[in-house]
């Protein structure tokens, strides 16, 4: 069970016990994500999820956890200081209001982050969190579908975005992953063009950067095309990202690390003399966040294992000119890599 391996972090660390309260991990551990939020109590011989009296019968159905209730921030406080947390593991995004308030009101003093093993955790997808991830690739795929329909000269930006979202709401998905990326023309250039007023012209590079949120679990793709006939310098560009992208998926395998794959899909782009305008990192992890562990990069040593979904994403960016990038979700798998969206990559 997730929290056992919580209780072995306590055991091994000599803590009082652990505080969850992010939203991700809250539902995690508990099978259950409060709008207003909760806290997650776990100590050496038990486990607790406290949450605000509007949540209660919610969280009580979803959780995994024996669930209480509180009306007020004094009832709240005076509960956590039943458990006498003096050492607490926290996790590294707690905010320093929060840390001061659990050292007034709780008596916590000595903290110490539980992201390693939250991380360790979360970083290999079970059978199930990766058939959920399936899912939300598959709606995306279809959103991507209704795009490449939908785009044409005199478009707004805006109305492709809307388009994707109603699709991918009517085929199940909660919302879109991120606010759906459609830049087209020089703004094709900005790697985080979200759709914008301006109207798609004949002979636009058009990057579609989107993703679908299902069951709380993300899925991300981008797929560049032209509207009209390409010019050879796009022509080059997008063939130059699609060997790269390509070349990342066929070489994507487990016992490597994440910057090993970085370099591989890096070192295409620069034989080819566009190094210094793949400005971001391959890719990164996919999960219950759009972005998480682990980072595609070249700041990122973590040994790629079976059950980690990663994204590989490369992409070159001309100033004034416009920009190119190609990306899927991808499975590690006991041999290899396994694209978990599928939609045609030769669009140009």
């Amino acid at each position: 069970m997730r929290i056992d391996r919580l209780k072995e972090f306590i055991s091994k660390n000599e803590l009082d016990g652990v505080l969850i309260t992010g939203r991700e991990n809250l539902f995690y551990f508990t099978g259950s994500s409060p709008v207003l939020g909760g806290y997650l109590v776990v100590t050496p011989d038990d486990a607790l999820f406290i949450v605000p009296e509007l949540e209660y019968e919610e969280a009580r159905e979803a959780s995994r956890v024996p669930v209480e209730k509180f009306k007020t921030g004094k009832e709240l406080y005076e509960r956590l200081s039943s458990f006498k947390l003096k050492r607490l593991g926290i996790e590294g995004r707690t905010s320093f209001s929060t840390l001061q308030t659990l050292r007034e009101k709780v008596g916590a003093a000595d903290f110490i982050s539980v992201d390693d093993v939250v991380k360790e955790l979360r970083i290999i997808k079970t059978p199930e969190e990766i058939e959920l991830i399936k899912a939300a690739c598959e709606i995306a795929d279809m959103a991507m579908m209704a795009a490449l329909e939908e785009i044409s000269e005199g478009k707004r930006e805006r109305e492709i975005a809307a388009k994707m979202e109603y699709v991918m709401k009517m085929n199940g998905a909660e919302k879109t992953a991120f606010d759906t990326i459609i830049a087209s023309g020089w703004r094709s250039a900005l790697p985080h063009g979200i759709a914008s007023d301006k109207r798609i012209e004949k002979g636009d590079l058009v990057v579609i950067d989107e993703g679908a949120l299902y069951r709380h679990y993300h899925s991300d793709t981008t797929r560049t095309i032209v509207v009209g006939s390409p010019n050879e310098k796009q022509k080059d560009i997008y063939y130059v990202v699609l060997e790269a992208q390509r070349k990342g998926v066929e070489a994507a395998k487990p016992g490597m690390t994440a910057k090993e794959l970085d370099t591989i899909v890096r070192d295409v782009i620069a034989e080819y003399g566009y190094g210094d305008y793949f400005i971001h990192s391959t890719g990164h992890g996919v999960g219950l966040e759009i972005h998480e562990w682990p980072r595609v990069s070249q700041f990122d040593e973590t040994e790629l294992k079976p059950g980690m979904v990663i994204t590989i994403e490369p992409g070159i960016y001309l100033p004034k000119f416009g920009g190119v990038r190609i990306e899927d979700t991808v499975l590690i798998t006991e041999n290899g890599a396994k694209r978990l969206t599928k939609t045609e990559r030769e669009l140009i």
